[in-house]
């Protein structure tokens, strides 16, 4: 007998790292909190993951707010019932800008190793940020020679 096959969605999520603190962003809809980024569009399978998070980063940060693209940090699962999304976790630094926000989120707000503790996260989140401090404890360490 067959075993069922697994259905998903796909999430890239930035990591943007500046003055050794993460940007965080607070849903619209929900108020709990996340990381910019989102779900690859359909017919956007076959492009690189930097394309799909250059993209989300624009339309949800404005196209004056620019980071530097880095390489995998962390993966975690977002529980969204009935279904769940699988994100992938890129480090970006942050290059210029302040964010823009689209109507998606209604609060960005820059967190240290702690800070992000005190708000209430979407679904997921709380792994997702314990591994990535884990794997980085100093985002100086992280900057770009």
């Amino acid at each position: 007998m067959p075993r069922p096959i697994q259905r998903f969605e796909v999430g890239i999520k930035a990591f943007v790292v500046r003055d050794d603190k993460l940007l965080l962003l607070q849903e619209s809809g929900t108020k709990l909190w996340e990381l910019p980024g989102g779900r690859i569009d359909v017919g956007e399978e076959l492009l690189p993951q930097t394309a799909v998070l250059a993209r989300e980063l624009r339309e949800e940060l404005g196209e004056d707010f620019r980071v530097d693209l880095g390489p995998l940090a962390v993966t975690w699962i977002r529980n969204r019932p009935p279904d769940f999304v699988f994100l992938v976790g890129r480090l970006c630094w942050h290059r210029q800008g302040e964010p823009r926000l689209s109507q998606e989120h209604a609060e960005a707000r820059w967190a240290d190793a702690n800070g992000w503790r005190a708000l209430p996260l979407a679904p997921g989140y709380l792994e997702g940020l314990e591994e990535f401090w884990r794997v980085f404890p100093s985002l100086a360490a992280t900057r770009r020679g």
